[in-house]
């Protein structure tokens, strides 16, 4: 089909991306305003506004960057750049900012930068190079299998010691989730799996808040009355409650008055609901949407591993975000504490996000005049891709 071109899904891309981030500029000043008056640096109603507009601007910059090298510089120093996201994860206990009883946050004066995100892109890219580069050996558990899982595990570790227990979760599924796409056998992924529940399950009620924020959430899906000391997830079921149809109207919320702390943040998607209502949602979602169909087709039309692992590592981690943030913001999963990709109040992920896309861009536009080597993924993962 004409319309399915690399040229054309290209396009498509940049408009879906840089139409969400153009929204967040309005989305992140209604839901900021109040506290920016009330509790910012400058008691100013556009300060936060103004800082998120800064970092969308560089996050766009990155964008066009990140489309524009070519596939040889990602390739060449994927290595590289794992070694130095660990140095960042291992730095910042020692230079980091604790905020919230966490290190998460190096400080640059002109932005914070959280390691944990540039580790993540990292990990996709470099991990795409090691399954090109192995092949078969893939399968293999201790030259093909093992060394990758090290590195998960390094990772990993590092961000859970922040402590920061959903990025942590998130780079172990989506290393994973790789690995089987990169045609791992199923019975060592499952054997990792298994094997790593008990550590997980003693690290996550390790924290009396961690213990405390599940048991909240358990009792709260049966049903039970339960008071919450961190009414984040209740208010924001009120806002969204209170939305309706067609919403109260962009300004006008009226639970970004404190109710919901920081709803500029990782409760963005709250406010959307009450002010833009469920049709408003609708639009939001349906552009993500657009997105992952895109990032698909794009992943159906290249034949080389390195670009597929990286676009669908790309897709994974925003569908991973989305879901993960809009579910908990419903109260469907405990607060987790990630942002809703391009649109939340933040640096570090909207422009690692950006970088993610404009490599996938990057490889729509150049993979389709190269020379394409067959890949070997195994008949599972062809199924995958050629649905």
């Amino acid at each position: 089909m004409k319309l399915l071109k690399l040229e054309y899904l290209q396009v498509v891309l940049y408009v879906l991306v840089l139409i969400l981030m153009i929204l967040s500029l309005a989305l992140v000043y209604s839901a900021s305003v109040r506290y920016s008056e009330l509790m910012g640096d400058k008691k100013d109603s556009h300060e936060l506004a103004m800082k998120h507009t800064a970092k969308t601007v560089v996050a766009v910059v990155f964008l066009f960057i990140a489309a524009r090298l070519p596939i040889k510089f990602w390739k060449d120093f994927t290595h590289f750049f794992l070694i130095f996201s660990i140095f960042l994860l291992v730095a910042v206990f020692i230079i980091g900012e604790k905020k919230k009883g966490a290190y998460r946050w190096i400080d640059l004066k002109l932005f914070e930068l959280q390691p944990s995100f540039v580790a993540l892109y990292a990990m996709i890219f470099h991990f795409a190079r090691l399954i090109e580069k192995k092949g078969e050996r893939i399968r293999d558990f201790k030259t093909g299998y093992l060394p990758m899982l090290t590195w998960i595990g390094v990772i990993a570790t590092l961000v859970f010691l922040q402590p920061n227990f959903s990025q942590g979760s998130i780079i172990i599924f989506v290393g994973l989730s790789m690995i089987f796409l990169g045609g791992a056998q199923i019975k060592h992924l499952v054997s990792t799996v298994l094997a790593s529940l008990p550590f997980v399950l003693v690290y996550l009620f390790s924290a009396e808040y961690r213990y405390q924020r599940i048991m909240i959430y358990i009792q709260r899906l049966l049903g039970k009355n339960v008071v919450d000391p961190d009414p984040q997830v209740r208010y924001s079921i009120y806002a969204i409650g209170s939305g309706g149809i067609l919403g109260v109207g962009f300004g006008n919320s009226r639970f970004r008055e404190l109710f919901i702390p920081e709803s500029y943040g990782d409760f963005i998607f709250a406010i959307i609901g009450e002010e833009l209502g469920f049709v408003g949602s609708v639009i939001i979602l349906s552009l993500y949407l657009g997105i992952f169909i895109v990032s698909f087709f794009i992943v159906l039309k290249l034949k080389d591993m390195f670009s597929k692992l990286v676009v669908s590592g790309v897709v994974i981690v925003l569908m991973f975000y989305v879901f993960a943030n809009t579910l908990v913001v419903v109260g469907l999963l405990p607060n987790t504490g990630l942002p809703l990709p391009f649109i939340s109040y933040g640096g570090s992920a909207t422009v690692m996000h950006a970088i993610g896309i404009g490599v996938v861009i990057n490889i729509a536009s150049q993979i389709k005049s190269e020379p394409q080597v067959q890949s070997n993924f195994l008949s599972v993962r062809n199924n995958f891709y050629e649905v």
